[in-house]
This record gives structure tokens, C-alpha cells and sequence, in this order.
């Protein structure tokens, strides 16, 4: 059990990380050009950070649950993102 915990926590520290490199990387990437910045790049990374500080401070056996939504979650929004318009400017 202490294992698992412990590998739960560097998981949720993993996403943490990505969901901070998600932000920085639209931020100061092509995507803050985007009209919908404000729409595929704050939110989801917030919602990501989030959830990996709830898997980080997860005790039972959820924890794993909600590090994979957070990656899901940054996942689909860049597959998705690909299909939104791009600015002619």
C-alpha cells in the first residue's frame, strides 16, 4: 500500500509538471495568437493542476483516477485544438 502511495504521489507530481508546461508552452507558443487562447489554453491547464494537487493529496485509491483524467483532459484539448481555425495574422 505504501508503495502504491508513493507512486500515486510521483504520478500526480508528473502531472502537475505537465499541466505547468501545458500553460507555459501556450502562453509563449503559437497558441497565444489564437482568438481562443483564453479557451484551450488557462482553463484545461488549471483543471489539470487541480486535479493533480487532489491526486496529490488523494489517500485512497482514487488518486491514480485523477491524474489520468488531468492527462486525458491536456490531451484531447491539444488533439482538439489542431482543429480549431488558424489566425491569418
Amino acid at each position: 500500500m505504501r508503495s502504491q502511495r508513493i507512486g500515486g504521489r510521483y504520478l500526480a507530481g508528473f502531472v502537475m509538471a505537465v499541466a505547468l508546461a501545458f500553460f507555459a508552452t501556450g502562453t509563449l507558443g503559437p497558441a497565444r495568437h489564437s482568438p481562443y487562447y483564453w479557451f484551450i489554453v488557462p482553463p484545461p491547464a488549471l483543471v489539470a493542476l487541480l486535479l493533480g494537487w487532489v491526486a496529490w493529496s488523494s489517500k485512497d485509491e482514487k488518486s491514480p483516477r485523477y491524474s489520468a483524467a488531468a492527462l486525458l483532459l491536456l490531451l484531447v484539448v491539444l488533439v482538439f485544438s489542431h482543429l480549431l481555425p488558424r489566425s491569418t495574422a
